[in-house]
C-alpha cells in the first residue's frame, strides 16, 4: 500500500516533511516526495495528517496472567493502539508465575496467546526469594526471550520481593555478562520503611485519619536518590548496564545519568505534582509518588536535553473497588497510562516546545528501542524499517475520558484533560490497528480497533 502525503517525522531533521511511504510486507520499501502506484495497490490519503513513527511504551503491567481483573493483554494493547503505541514491553512482576524463569516465560506468553493488536516484548525478573535460583541459571535460561531483567529495592509484593544490596551487585554483573540492562524501582527501603512508619505513627498521635501528604511524605525525593546513589556503588564499572525506572524526581535522574546509566520519566510525573492529590487523589496513586511542584519543569528540561532517556508509561490500572478503599495507605496505586503516554507527549511536550521533534522522537520511540535491543526493526521512519506509525490529526483535540481508554482501569488522572492533537490512525507492521474516524463516525472507542486479536506478535533482543 501507499500512504499518500503525510507530514511525516524523520529523524534528525527539525521539521516535517511531506512525503509518501510505500508499505510491503510489513515494512516500509519506499520513501519520495512522490510515488507512483501500483496495479491493485491500496492507498490511504494522509493528508492534512502528521505521520509519525509509532510510540514504544517500554514500561507496562498488562496482568497477564494471574491478576487479569485489573489487565490483560487484549484490553491493554487496545488502549496502547488507540494512543499510539505499536510495542509494549510487559513487567515480569504482576503476573502469576511471575517471568523469573524460562516456565514462566513460557506460561505468560501461553496465557497472552492471540490476543494483542499491537507488538510486545517481555522483561525477565529477579525476586529477593529467588536471588540464588536467577544467578545459578535461571538468567541466563530466560535471557535470549527478554529484553532486560527487572528487580526492586522495596516491594510490597509477596510473589515478587525486594532484593538487598549485595545481591543487586552480583545481580547487576549477572546481567551485564548476559548482555541485558538490569532495571531497578529505585527507591531506597532504609528511607520508605521508616518514613511509612513514622507517616502511620504520627497520624495516630495527632488522632486524625490518614492524608495525601502522609503517603507522599512516607516516599520523599530522598528515598530516589539514595537508591540510585547505591545502586551506583553497587554496579561500579557496569553503571550503563543499570537503567533507573520511572523516575520523579530530577535529582534521582541527574545521580543515574552522571554515573553512566539510564533513566525513564513517565507523563504523570510531568502533569502533575503532590498538591493536585486535593482535586485527583487515588487516581494519582503511584509508587514513587508525584513529586513537589517545580520537579515537572525540571524533568521536562533533563527529558528536551537526553539527560533522561525516555518516556514510559508504567501503565498499572486497578479496578474501581481496589483504587477507592477510602484509605490513601490501601488504594491500589497504578494508572492505566499507555493510552495516555504518546497523545500528552506530544500535545504538552512537541507542540508545547518544550520539546524539539528530535527530542520528542527520541523520547516515545527511538530512545526505547535502542536501549532494549529493538532498533533494527522499531522505533523511526526509515527504509528497511517496520511500518508502524501514529497518524496525527494536527487540528484535532482529545478530551481523555477513562471510561473511554479501552483498558480496564478507567480511573486516570488525566480524566478531563485537552490534549491537542488526536490519534487518527495507528499502524502495527502496515496493518491498521486503530481507526479513530471509524470510532468518531460510531461514537464507540471500541469500534476503532480493527485489527483481530493476535495481530501482536512477541520481539526479542536483536529485532530486525
Amino acid at each position: 500500500m501507499i500512504i499518500r502525503n503525510g507530514s511525516c517525522a524523520f529523524p534528525g531533521e527539525d521539521r516535517l516533511l511531506r512525503r509518501d511511504l510505500r508499505i510491503s510486507d510489513g515494512r516500509i520499501v519506499a520513501i519520495a516526495e512522490s510515488l507512483g502506484g501500483q496495479p491493485g495497490e491500496d492507498e490511504f490519503d494522509a493528508t492534512g495528517l502528521e505521520i509519525f513513527p509509532g510510540a514504544i511504551d517500554p514500561h507496562v503491567h498488562f496482568d497477564e496472567p494471574g491478576f487479569t481483573h485489573r489487565e490483560d493483554f487484549r484490553h491493554g494493547s487496545m488502549a496502547a493502539a488507540r494512543g499510539g503505541v505499536t510495542a509494549v514491553i510487559d513487567m515480569p512482576c504482576t503476573s502469576l508465575p511471575p517471568v523469573v524463569n524460562a516456565e514462566g516465560f513460557r506460561e505468560k506468553l501461553e496465557a497472552i496467546g492471540e490476543t494483542a493488536v499491537v507488538d510486545f516484548a517481555l522483561f525477565g525478573g529477579v525476586s529477593g526469594h529467588r536471588v540464588e535460583q536467577a544467578l545459578a541459571g535461571d538468567m541466563a535460561e530466560l535471557a535470549p526471550d527478554v529484553v532486560g531483567f527487572k528487580c526492586y529495592f522495596v516491594s510490597g509484593m509477596d510473589t515478587f520481593t525486594a532484593v538487598d544490596h549485595y545481591s543487586f551487585g552480583k545481580i547487576a554483573r549477572a546481567a551485564h555478562g548476559l548482555g541485558r540492562p538490569l532495571l531497578l524501582h529505585a527507591e531506597d527501603p532504609s528511607v520508605v520503611l521508616p518514613a511509612t512508619r513514622f507517616m502511620h505513627e504520627l497520624a495516630q498521635r495527632e488522632d486524625r485519619e490518614p492524608t495525601w501528604d502522609d503517603y507522599v511524605d512516607s516516599r520523599p525525593e530522598s528515598a530516589e536518590l539514595a537508591a540510585v546513589a547505591a545502586a551506583r556503588a553497587l554496579a561500579r564499572g557496569i553503571e550503563p548496564t543499570l537503567h533507573v525506572v520511572h523516575v520523579g524526581s530530577a535529582e534521582a535522574a541527574l545521580e543515574a545519568v552522571q554515573g553512566g546509566a539510564s533513566a525513564e520519566t513517565c507523563p504523570h510525573y510531568l502533569a502533575f505534582s503532590r498538591e493536585d492529590f486535593s482535586t485527583r487523589g487515588a487516581a494519582l496513586k503511584t509508587a514513587p509518588p508525584v513529586k513537589s511542584r517545580g520537579q515537572a519543569d525540571r524533568l521536562w528540561k533533563l527529558l528536551a536535553d537526553g539527560t533522561i532517556s525516555f518516556l514510559a508509561s508504567d501503565h498499572a490500572p486497578s479496578t474501581v473497588a481496589e483504587k477507592n478503599t477510602g484509605s490513601p495507605w490501601n488504594d491500589y496505586g497504578g494508572i492505566p497510562g499507555t493510552g495516555t503516554m504518546f497523545p500528552y507527549a506530544y500535545s504538552e511536550g512537541w507542540r508545547a516546545g518544550r520539546l524539539s521533534l528530535d527530542a520528542f522522537l527520541r523520547c516515545v520511540s527511538g530512545g526505547a528501542a535502542a536501549r532494549y535491543g529493538l532498533s533494527g526493526g522499531k522505533g523511526t521512519l526509515a527504509v528497511g524499517m517496520d511500518a508502524d506509525l501514529a497518524l496525527v490529526d494536527p487540528a484535532g483535540e482529545w478530551l481523555v475520558r477513562g471510561a473511554e481508554l479501552l483498558s480496564k482501569g478507567t480511573i486516570t488522572p488525566f480524566e478531563g484533560m485537552r490534549l491537542a492533537g488526536s490519534v487518527r490512525a495507528t499502524f502495527v507492521r502496515g496493518t491498521m490497528v486503530w481507526d479513530g474516524e471509524r470510532a468518531a463516525r460510531t461514537g464507540r472507542a471500541a469500534d476503532g480497533i480493527v485489527a483481530a486479536a493476535g495481530h501482536g506478535k512477541l520481539l526479542r533482543w536483536g529485532y530486525r
